[in-house]
């Protein structure tokens, strides 16, 4: 637990100076500004106070218990007072002093010194190089934290890797006159890890949306534990930032080459129900609008606006992300041509027109919060001249205080009408200075809501001859290679994946006697790892119909590549389904990455795939299939027949059974897997799998 962290009886600070540009005297100026609950304790060696305050020479000459120390001192000093406040009994320290592993080896050894001291007694290192944390409950009050924007209470939480980043978010909170619960911006995440630092927010009741800023994730799958347990109750907003990279590493499969650095991180949120940002703007309004609205029942959306212009922004902002215009009940629009003047548009958008008083919009507001085809509402108000505006919002904010449905509002006003904006965030409906920005924190609300409905997935674990296959991988075991065609066929057909008939072929005497086996026509394929893309290198044959045309490219492909000393590989040849791909990247120390697209030679140029982490749900899987842009052509675009997409999923979650049952293979392409029309099923035809040391 992190109580005496975020809740701490008494703090103490080393470091603690009367010169005002100092660190330690920041965090007691800030301590006494917010009026913490307990004792106050600055050490420093050199001065006899600190302000009004007696100082300490050392935390051991304190007469009573201390939870929290703030040190600020110099690095190599700092394993030394850990050492007295170790003895001593300290819970928590938060060291804000740099000068660890961000400044290289050195460092890092220092860093594990203060960790290892800590340990030794008992106690918990935050940080180093770190800002702090606050809590703004008024029966604690702690700003333990060297920064500048003041603290109220609120129920957003933050946690941020840079205290840059966690600064700029409490910073726009405070400006639109938002409070937050906790904050906490962890530096070098030598002990306290951030995923604890979810986990203590998820289980405080009083926190209603968790804000989380992210450079790195240092325990993945960590991650993704306390996260799917938070999200289920409340929701996680994440910004990760860092997220281009000069280049990949070097890799030999499609999947590989798609597989970015970003990807294993939405992956693990997309499996979490984490709602990830790409602005600090957007996760800041999503916030503000989760910290007081309800979430919404459904995706349908109702706009109410006495503007035009700025209700169609809204529209196409709404569709674009993913919501739908709600259709009105007849029992609502006779209602609302009561009350609205002959001239306002009774549909969706509801346009109350520019006259309209309180009557006409707090009461069209007021109808549509009734009708039950309505999940959420989106206003675009403007302050017009000869209106009641400030009449308006109120009648909103009575209605925002007890609406059971999400509101979201633009305002368009000077700072003659700002009181309407008081009134109508007073009732805790957010209001934006766009439409488009409304939109986007309602669409973010509606994705958590899908979340939070959807049934726990069912894992289903398919019948498979796993014994036949550990025979396979012992005997690539312990290397680093790409294993030999019929090896990765015959993995597959342990699971039970359908693949085209395949054999092995080492030389041209078995040429006839494997054909006859297999039927023609057939493939013929080289096989060597160290030829990666065969068909453009000219390994492969196609529709060979009897045993002079083999023995004619079996004969060229063989001189063409003698200098690998390949094996060849023999396939049944089918007539092309629909292309798609399937494929797997290992991921250390947790779940392997399942990508699925749009297969064939063009894959790497076309990027139309997804990616989810193993194990798949049957829902999962599916869902994976319908949200490339491509599903139009599986799904019969053009006249064209529809491809089987149950087997598709059946055979894409077979697949991820087999990743997630052998780690050690760290990539595998099948492509083109051969999408048949519906009923018809599909089939490998190409694979191609790399085994690591795991």
């Amino acid at each position: 637990m992190l109580d005496a962290l975020f809740k701490p009886r008494s703090v103490a600070i080393i470091g603690a100076s009367n010169n005002p540009l100092s660190i330690g005297y920041i965090v007691m100026q800030n301590l006494l500004d917010h009026d913490f609950k307990g004792p106050i304790y600055p050490i420093n060696p050199k001065a006899k106070f600190i302000k009004s305050f007696r100082a300490y020479a050392s935390i051991a000459d304190i007469p009573d218990e201390v939870d929290l120390v703030n040190i600020s001192i110099k690095n190599t000093i700092v394993p030394y007072v850990l050492e007295e406040c170790g003895k001593k009994g300290v819970k928590f320290a938060i060291v804000h002093t740099a000068g660890f592993k961000e400044v290289g080896e050195e460092g890092l050894a220092l860093e594990k010194q203060i960790v290892e001291v800590a340990h030794k007694y008992g106690m918990r290192i935050y940080g180093p190089n770190s800002q702090g944390i606050q809590n703004s409950d008024p029966e604690i009050s702690v700003y333990a934290n060297f920064t500048f924007v003041p603290m109220f209470p609120g129920n957003i939480s933050i946690v941020a890797q840079s205290g840059g980043v966690g600064e700029t978010l409490k910073l726009h909170l405070y400006n639109i006159g938002k409070g937050m619960r906790m904050y906490s911006s962890f530096g070098n995440e030598s002990d306290v890890s951030m995923n604890e630092i979810i986990d203590y927010y998820g289980q405080d009741e009083e926190t209603k949306a968790i804000m989380v800023h992210m450079e790195t994730l240092k325990d993945p799958a960590g991650f993704l534990e306390v996260a799917s347990r938070v999200t289920a109750k409340k929701p996680i907003l994440a910004l990760k930032t860092g997220k281009t990279s000069e280049g990949t590493k070097a890799v030999a499969s499609h999947t590989g080459a798609l597989v970015e650095q970003e990807t294993l991180v939405d992956v693990i949120f997309k499996k979490s129900g984490v709602l990830r940002f790409d602005s600090q703007e957007d996760m800041i309004h999503a916030a503000v609008a989760f910290s007081n609205q309800p979430v919404p029942g459904g995706d349908r959306v109702v706009i109410v606006t006495n503007t035009g212009g700025p209700a169609i922004i809204a529209v196409d902002e709404c569709i674009s992300a993913g919501l739908k215009l709600a259709e009105l009940s007849a029992k609502t629009k006779e209602t609302l041509r009561k009350i609205v003047f002959q001239m306002a548009i009774v549909s969706n958008p509801v346009d109350v027109v520019a006259t309209a008083g309180p009557e006409q919009y707090g009461g069209t507001v007021e109808a549509l919060l009734k009708d039950p085809n309505i999940d959420s509402i989106l206003l675009v108000f403007v302050t017009a001249p000869f209106a009641d505006c400030e009449g308006i919002a109120r009648k909103l904010g009575e209605l925002g205080k007890v609406s059971k449905k999400p509101i979201v509002c633009q305002v368009m006003t000077i700072e003659k009408w700002a009181e309407v904006i008081r009134l109508i965030r007073e009732s805790g409906i957010p209001v934006y200075d766009f439409a488009e920005t409304a939109a986007r924190a309602l669409s973010a609300m509606t994705e958590y809501g899908k979340f939070t409905r959807r049934k726990a997935p069912a894992y289903k674990k398919y019948e498979v001859n796993k014994q036949k296959a550990e025979t396979v991988i012992k005997r690539h075991r312990g290397k680093e290679k790409f294993l030999p065609q019929d090896d990765v066929f015959e993995l597959l057909r342990c699971y039970g994946i359908p693949a085209v008939n395949t054999a092995k072929i080492m030389k041209e005497e078995e040429l006839d006697k494997t054909a006859a086996e297999v039927g023609f026509p057939v493939v013929l394929k080289v096989d060597s790892d160290k030829i990666i893309h065969k068909t453009e290198a000219g390994g492969v044959s196609v529709n060979l119909k009897d045993g002079k045309a083999l023995r004619v490219s079996f004969k060229k492909m063989a001189g063409k590549f003698a200098k690998y000393k390949p094996g060849f590989i023999l396939q049944q040849y089918v007539e092309s389904g629909k292309e798609v791909i399937m494929g797997v990247k290992g991921n250390e120390g947790m779940e392997p990455t399942i990508m699925f697209g749009l297969g064939g030679v063009f894959v790497e140029v076309l990027k139309d795939v997804q990616f989810r982490l193993a194990p798949l749900s049957r829902e999962e899987a599916l869902e994976m299939i319908r949200s490339i842009k491509g599903f139009p052509i599986l799904e019969g675009a053009r006249g064209e027949k529809a491809v089987d997409v149950n087997k598709l999923a059946e055979i894409l979650i077979r697949f991820s059974q087999l990743a997630s049952d052998f780690p050690e293979l760290d990539e595998i392409d099948l492509n083109p897997v051969f999408a048949f029309e519906k009923g018809k099923g599909a089939a490998v035809v190409d694979a191609r799998a790399k085994i690591i040391k795991r």
